[in-house]
């Protein structure tokens, strides 16, 4: 029988900083070609495409994950 959301959540109160970093890695990531159409899957890799241009010509910075994670935390109180 699948776990419901609230008990999937009760569980992960109980990871370490690291195993929650890497959960919600899990979550925000769809596994590879589980996009809802070839159309959407196109639009994500022009959008990582352009982000990363955007990075090489100096017109985006890169933020160190920890810092993201640390923002997280803070903004959703994690």
């Amino acid at each position: 029988m699948a776990k419901k959301a609230e008990d999937i959540y009760q569980d992960a109160l109980l990871l370490s900083d690291e195993e929650w970093e890497k959960l919600l890695g899990y979550l925000v990531s769809p596994p590879k070609g589980n996009f809802a159409s070839p159309e959407i899957e196109q639009a994500w890799l022009e959008e990582a495409k352009r982000r990363d241009r955007a990075v090489a010509d100096g017109k985006e910075k890169l933020i160190p994950g920890e810092e993201v994670m640390r923002e997280l935390r803070e903004r959703y109180c994690l």
